[in-house]
């Protein structure tokens, strides 16, 4: 299918507070970060779930590898802190390739399995860093037969994009607890729809499960080979029963092709499991132009975050969506957009 029309997605410059904080006279370091033309096309369709890819001329030149590729080459080890911390892991990256970290990557292991609260990048050679974490398995602390170390989860599909959101937007607010929460909440659904265990509070016992596996192999089928078709797209749009979810630009098609089968299985879980909604009915056609939209929404309010030395987020809500840029030395590296749910008014006249 031929590509849609040319819209500029405009990376603007972002201000980082760094963690290791400078001294307070000086000011927060800006990154000028340029624009880059993208066209869309699609949509590629598997049920409900529709995918469309955005193409871009101007991609990042350096090699990257992925987490889970770096767990499995032993190129990359993630562990415990020496005094461990739900909220923070050590990684090093020991290969020669700079390490692209998805937002939703899972790691098991350790006292507890956690999944990667924001998108960033470690330099080749890096020495152990710290990692900022959410546990996605409520109860253990006991260290299991890795010790203090972590690998790959045995479906490495990501996070669901509800668990995802709630460790992007609630860490300063419900914290861990509201991951628990969502953690729980996939599960009962996946148990209650797909007959999935729920024998225990880890989101790995689910999306590690044959029924999740079979969905992930059966959306396989239909988008394997899709960017072989297409070298140019650096970014994917995800949409699930006629509504755009996700939309996430990387820093060239190797990222892409990477973590592409990850993210649209992770959506086909979503799917299956949102299907009941069409009451029988085939998903809501969605357009080019939809995806088009969802990047261009209004801005209600912004927040800067640091990540460490090297990385830094802004974040920007939207009337519906969630923008997230990554920005690694100045340079932005991941541009995200996530639907958010409605966030129901608290009463008023009651008790805080």
């Amino acid at each position: 299918m031929s590509h849609g029309k040319i819209a500029s997605v405009a990376l603007f410059a972002l201000s980082v507070t760094l963690l290791a904080a400078p001294p307070a006279e000086k000011k927060t370091p800006t990154f000028d970060v340029k624009d880059i033309k993208v066209t869309v096309s699609g949509p590629h369709v598997h049920g409900n779930l529709a995918v469309f890819l955005i193409h871009s001329k101007d991609q990042d030149t350096r090699e990257f590898i992925t987490l889970d590729q770096g767990l499995d080459k032993k190129l990359v080890t993630v562990s415990e802190k020496a005094q461990e911390q739900v909220g923070e892991l050590l990684i090093e990256n020991s290969s020669d390739r700079y390490l692209f970290l998805q937002e939703g990557d899972r790691v098991k292991g350790g006292k507890q399995d956690r999944i990667i609260i924001t998108s960033l990048v470690i330099p080749p050679k890096s020495g152990k860093l710290p990692l900022p974490t959410f546990c996605c398995e409520e109860g253990r602390w006991t260290l299991g037969s890795q010790g203090k170390d972590f690998g790959n989860a045995e479906n490495t599909i990501l996070a669901p994009q509800s668990v995802r959101l709630r460790s992007k937007t609630i860490a300063n607010r419900g914290g861990q607890g509201e991951v628990w929460k969502e953690v729980a909440d996939q599960k009962k659904m996946s148990n209650e729809k797909l007959g999935v265990a729920n024998t225990n509070s880890s989101l790995n016992e689910t999306l590690d499960s044959k029924q999740v596996k079979k969905i992930c192999a059966d959306c396989n089928k239909v988008m394997d080979g899709l960017l072989a078709k297409h070298p140019d797209a650096l970014g994917v749009a995800i949409a699930v029963n006629g509504k755009i979810e996700e939309i996430n630009l990387y820093p060239n098609s190797g990222v892409l092709k990477s973590i592409f089968p990850r993210l649209v299985q992770s959506y086909a879980l979503q799917a299956h499991l949102n299907k009941d909604q069409l009451k029988g009915k085939p998903a809501p056609a969605v357009a080019s132009a939809a995806v088009e939209k969802f990047m261009s929404g209004k801005e209600k309010q912004k927040r800067f975050e640091g990540i460490n030395a090297d990385n830094g987020i802004r974040i920007r809500e939207m009337d519906s969506e969630l923008e997230c840029v990554t920005a690694f030395k100045g340079q932005a590296v991941h541009r995200q957009w996530l639907n958010k749910p409605a966030v129901p008014e608290p009463p008023k006249g009651g008790k805080k």
